[in-house]
């Protein structure tokens, strides 16, 4: 009988080979320990908030309440820190299972053995991996803050071909269109004063109220301190968290001064390089203007949008739609669209 293929090789035969030095992996720490730990530090801060929660005396309460908001931020950046470092041993176990499977026939890459439209691990690795590495729990007392230059629309009475009266009549119909009615005309804004709940409109008055919280988040003032001051503004506290440092929110609060002394309320781009400013509602109008008209030449609402995001901090969706809604040019070309 023929011998089989597996006897044409005998163990014998082949020389023996030294085995392969072991792959240094990271070290990994005992799954029991660590869920125990992170139970019990967990079952620690929910009776920490819960009791801060049961006092009676307001103030001691959001005092109390803010500690426990500083220790939980701790334990958040703990927990990022470990999602991290999961991730990376992730990535080396592959780089190891990689190395190994090349040696065999028929190797097939492992990502292409993934069940695909089920990345969105590798894509949250990325977004990981490419975000800079800050503390949820920065303060703004120790924050750094973008030194870029601001942007500070000057005030147009006519330009984009059209002249005064054309802007003048087109600044009258923005804002009878953005405040509802409530504002006639320009000359109505002095005494025109946005609902408070409203963070992206706000009077030259409410700016320098919120500017003047900012200046004193960190130490008090008027004889309250720092806690008694933050509980008193919580309102505010809670729409501008100020003292949060997180790329893509409205966080980063911060204010800017420039040569003149002039100091203005800023916070944090989304991508967190530049400052952008708070514009008064008096001054948003010349911002789109110089946006849409002179520099864009009437290109729609996102070209606009996402030059405003660049530059400002508070130039929604509503405020641009209610501007290419009143731009005499766009009104022309949208009827020229309709009879034609």
């Amino acid at each position: 009988m023929a011998n089989s293929d597996s006897d044409k090789f005998k163990s014998d035969d082949v020389p023996a080979l030294p085995p392969p030095p072991p792959l240094p992996l990271p070290e990994v720490a005992v799954a029991g320990v660590v869920e125990e730990d992170f139970s019990t530090s967990l079952a620690r801060l929910r009776n920490e908030v819960l009791q801060a929660k049961s006092i009676t005396d307001e103030s001691a309460r959001d005092k109390s309440l803010l500690d426990a908001l500083k220790n939980c931020r701790k334990f958040l950046e703990d927990a990022e820190e470990a999602k991290v470092v999961a991730t990376r041993r992730v990535a080396a176990a592959k780089d190891v299972y990689e190395t190994a499977a090349q040696a065999l026939s028929g190797y097939t890459p492992l990502n292409s053995r993934i069940a695909t439209g089920s990345g969105n691990s590798s894509n949250k690795r990325a977004k990981v991996e490419k975000m800079p590495r800050v503390s949820v729990a920065q303060l703004a007392e120790e924050a750094t803050y973008p030194t870029n230059t601001l942007y500070l629309p000057p005030r147009y009475t006519e330009g984009g071909g059209m002249d005064e009266a054309l802007v003048a009549n087109f600044r009258d119909s923005f804002y009878r269109q953005l405040t509802g009615g409530v504002v006639q005309s320009t000359a109505d804004l002095d005494s025109y004063v946005p609902p408070p709940t409203n963070a992206n409109l706000k009077s030259n008055a409410q700016l320098k109220e919120w500017i003047y919280i900012a200046e004193h988040w960190a130490t008090g003032v008027d004889g309250l301190d720092a806690g008694q001051f933050r509980a008193k503004h919580k309102t505010w506290y809670s729409r501008m968290k100020p003292v949060t440092y997180k790329l893509g929110r409205r966080t980063g609060i911060h204010i800017r001064e420039t040569d003149d002394g002039t100091k203005y309320l800023c916070r944090h781009s989304k991508d967190g390089t530049k400052s952008i400013i708070y514009l008064e509602i008096g001054q948003v109008f010349d911002a789109l203007f110089e946006m849409h008209v002179i520099e864009l030449n009437h290109r729609g609402r996102d070209a606009t949008k996402n030059l405003a995001d660049e530059r400002y901090a508070n130039l929604p969706d509503a405020q641009i739609r209610a501007f290419l809604e009143a731009c005499p040019s766009c009104a022309a070309r949208r009827t020229n669209r309709t009879f034609n």
